[in-house]
């Protein structure tokens, strides 16, 4: 990952950018489509990270690729960053532009792993208790790890809420190892 300060910045820039435009939406449309380009084909973001070529083949390469897929605003931006040379951002600023978007939008994306695929009842109970816990709309990205055996990870942001059979068993462990009982 990029430094995250510097994800971070130039991420809140673009947004508060794209903020005054009225574009949040059509930008974070935009750093998405760039984003699947660079995970799709990971030989191009080496090429634009890479330092022997030089500032305007990265920046005509970006033209070529991006210029008709985004909006001018984010062509600018994707220039602004390669003349900057902070190329290596790219493959970050789209999760912090759409954290900010959300954040603006009060929406909360919450990670959650279970140990089994939760159930449509489970998720909008789940949802519901997070909501009134967060006072925020809240989206959930599912995942399953049987290796947690039980209960849930939740992650929030910079919060995780660890509430898995593994991890309760692993501090159960570390007491008993310590010679403090449950």
């Amino acid at each position: 990952m990029a430094e995250l300060a510097v994800v971070r910045r130039y991420a809140r820039a673009l947004f508060d950018t794209a903020h005054r435009a009225g574009a949040v939406d059509q930008i974070e449309a935009d750093l998405k489509a760039v984003d699947q380009v660079l995970r799709a084909t990971p030989r191009f973001s080496r090429v634009l990270r890479a330092p022997t070529i030089s500032v305007d083949q990265k920046k005509e390469l970006a033209q070529r690729v991006f210029g008709n897929r985004v909006s001018p605003l984010a062509a600018r931006f994707l220039t602004l960053v390669v003349e900057r040379r902070r190329e290596a951002i790219l493959n970050d600023v789209y999760a912090e532009f759409s954290r900010l978007a959300n954040e603006e939008r009060n929406i909360l994306a919450v990670q959650v792993t279970a140990a089994v695929p939760l159930t449509d009842q489970e998720r909008d109970a789940l949802a519901a208790a997070l909501t009134r816990r967060t006072g925020k709309t809240i989206t959930l990205e599912l995942s399953v790890d049987p290796q947690i055996m039980g209960g849930l990870l939740l992650r929030m942001g910079d919060t995780v809420i660890d509430g898995s059979i593994r991890s309760r068993l692993n501090q159960l462990r570390d007491r008993l190892q310590s010679g403090h009982a449950a």
